[in-house]
């Protein structure tokens, strides 16, 4: 392997991506990996650091281009962390994305299973239904957008092409409101100043919208920002205020105030319907999110007698998806708040299949079993994290005939799937799903089968 050292220039062929969509180039064997170039584009590029077993580039020249090159539509692509991959038209991303699945289910963990062509989106730009925008003060003024690349400096944004219209709009509209009303901002360093974060959630026709102010204490200096955005925008039909006053980067506190209209949206999903809190977990991609359901409710393979676990359950959307092509539907969640929704959501319904537990999968599972509970299906839906080694062995010892894992990052996917299939399972097809595109970021479902 060549010894490449900083500043260096070459001139090389991109071979291949890597899982967060830079390009691959190789120096005797050597791996350098750069950002916005595309698989089969001749590059001159410098190198801007070297690592033992491989480096990073920056790329001078494309010699020649691919056909699948193009200009990024996002004005602060270069600048703004949230997107990866606004340079590889859209069939390109789902190659590059189906090809992740591919090398880390079979090349990295050596599994050999069939990985199908991804569910593409429809919609590949303005699909995010939840937008979290930090908020600075920054020369006089209030400022609104996402951050730079591994840093907290705000890029002040009017137009984020990935979240919906409706939300750029009253990220505008609020900002404006700050501006007037002289809204106190949160300074991070000094751990001074009332507002940290405004999320901005809607439903799918954007016939509900709500708005969560994240600020740092319970002051409540909003009635001016309130009348202005409802008057403006009549389908914001729920305001809230969550209290974060500690020195932290999770966005949300425990306590939320209602302070105009409901404390949830409603949505519909697959004919049901949810209601959706602050602090909800709900996919971000609606029609997306309508696709993977399908699919995951399809490979459970379901006749209508079946008894189904659905794990890490949350407000109970997956399994109560489910409940007309199953007997009975058993919903497990650890956080409380979600367990209550996913009980209202089941009564929202008129759903009587469906009961919810509160605690760790892995622990109220094996007392279900013991209780008499004999699960046909599993639902695994897992944080990105993937599933604790404790619930793997739960799992394996409730020994349904069917799980139906749904996962966001397919590192974790093969990790526990090769748990899974040294343990007396059988891994299907996997199906990937692009749920955010023009981001790295890939779901996948797969159904495993007792040998």
């Amino acid at each position: 392997m060549a010894q490449v050292t900083k500043n260096e220039r070459f001139t090389g062929t991109v071979e291949d991506y890597t899982h967060e969509g830079m390009g691959v180039v190789k120096v005797e064997g050597y791996p350098i990996f750069i950002p916005d170039v595309l698989k089969g584009e001749e590059i001159d590029f410098k190198v801007v650091k070297a690592n033992r077993k491989f480096g990073f580039g920056k790329t001078l020249e494309v010699k020649e281009a691919s056909n699948n090159r193009i200009n990024p539509p996002c004005p602060y692509y270069f600048q703004c962390g949230g997107c990866q991959i606004q340079t590889l038209d859209y069939l390109e991303q789902q190659r590059f994305k189906t090809s992740t699945v591919d090398k880390t289910i079979n090349r990295m963990g050596k599994l050999n299973l069939d990985i199908e062509s991804i569910i593409g989106a429809e919609t590949p730009f303005n699909y995010r239904n939840k937008s979290q925008i930090p908020v600075q003060f920054n020369d006089g003024k209030v400022e609104m957008g996402f951050y730079r690349p591994r840093s907290h400096d705000i890029i002040d944004i009017d137009d984020c092409l990935i979240q919906k219209g409706i939300h750029n709009e009253l990220m505008v509209s609020i900002r404006d409101e700050f501006n007037k009303a002289r809204i106190s901002v949160y300074d991070e360093a000094l751990h001074q100043g009332l507002v940290r974060h405004v999320i901005i959630r809607s439903n799918h026709d954007d016939s509900e919208v709500q708005v969560a102010f994240v600020t740092n204490g319970k002051k409540n200096l909003f009635e001016p920002v309130i009348e202005a955005i409802t008057k403006q925008f009549p389908m914001v039909t729920s305001i809230v205020q969550n209290i974060n006053d500690e020195k932290t980067n999770v966005i949300f506190g425990d306590e939320t105030i209602t302070l105009y209209g409901n404390a949830y949206i409603t949505d519909t999903l697959l004919g049901k319907q949810f209601r959706i809190k602050a602090k909800s977990f709900y996919q971000v991609n609606h029609a997306q999110t309508e696709r993977l359901y399908q699919k995951a409710i399809e490979l459970a393979d379901l006749e209508g007698d079946e008894t189904i676990i659905d794990t890490y359950c949350g407000i109970g959307t997956i399994g109560l998806c489910a409940t007309d092509s199953a007997k009975k539907i058993i919903g497990i969640e650890s956080v409380e708040s979600a367990v209550l929704d996913a009980r209202e959501n089941a009564v929202l319904n008129g759903v009587d299949n469906a009961e919810y537990h509160l605690g760790k999968s892995e622990e109220v599972m094996k007392q279900l079993v013991d209780q008499g509970v004999e699960p046909d299906v599993v639902f695994v839906d897992p944080p990105r994290k993937g599933c604790h080694p404790e619930f793997l062995e739960a799992l394996i010892e409730v020994a349904p005939e069917k799980i139906v894992y749904v996962s966001c990052n397919p590192s974790t996917l093969q990790r526990d799937l090769n748990y899974l299939t040294e343990h007396g399972y059988r891994a299907g097809r996997v199906t990937p799903v692009d749920m955010f595109p023009q981001t790295n970021h890939v779901e996948a479902v797969v159904r495993l089968e007792l040998k």
